[in-house]
C-alpha cells in the first residue's frame, strides 16, 4: 500500500486530509498503479520559485509534480487553483481535481500532444466520477 503524506496549510480548501487521500487513491485505482506521494500546499511565491527553477517559467502555477520512481512529490498552490477554477466549482472540488491531475502525472501520464491529452482527460474524468459517487 502506497504512503500518502500531506503537509502545509490546506484548511482553506475545505478539504480534510481524508479527502485528499481519497482523491489520490481514486487516481491510483483508475490508473492501475500507485506510488508513495508527498503533497505540499505552498503559497504562490514558493510555487513561482520552483516553476522558474524546474520548468524555466517565471510564473506561478496551480500544481507541480516531481516523479522519483517509487515516489513523487506534488506541490499545490490554493491561491492559483482559486484563480483557475471554474465558476461553478467549489475550491474543494477544484483542489481534488488538481490533485488527481498531479497524481496522474506522477504515474506517467502527460498532455504534451492531442492523443496524450485525450487519454489524460479520460483518466481524470473517470477518477472524478469515481470520487463523486
Amino acid at each position: 500500500m502506497a504512503e500518502i503524506k500531506t503537509i502545509g496549510n490546506f484548511g482553506e480548501s475545505g478539504l480534510k486530509e481524508a479527502d485528499i487521500e481519497e482523491a489520490v487513491k481514486a487516481a491510483f485505482q483508475i490508473a492501475g498503479k500507485e506510488k508513495n506521494v508527498n503533497i505540499a500546499f505552498v503559497d504562490s511565491g514558493a510555487m513561482q520559485l520552483r516553476n522558474r527553477e524546474y520548468r524555466k517559467k517565471n510564473t506561478t502555477t496551480d500544481i507541480l509534480s516531481f516523479d522519483y520512481g517509487d515516489e513523487g512529490d506534488i506541490m499545490i498552490s490554493l491561491a492559483d487553483i482559486e484563480k483557475l477554477k471554474e465558476k461553478e466549482e467549489s475550491l474543494a472540488e477544484a483542489t481534488q481535481k488538481t490533485i488527481i491531475h498531479g497524481v496522474l502525472h506522477l504515474l506517467g501520464e502527460t498532455h504534451e500532444n492531442e492523443g496524450d491529452r485525450a487519454i489524460m482527460n479520460e483518466l481524470e474524468n473517470k477518477t472524478w466520477r469515481k470520487l463523486s459517487k
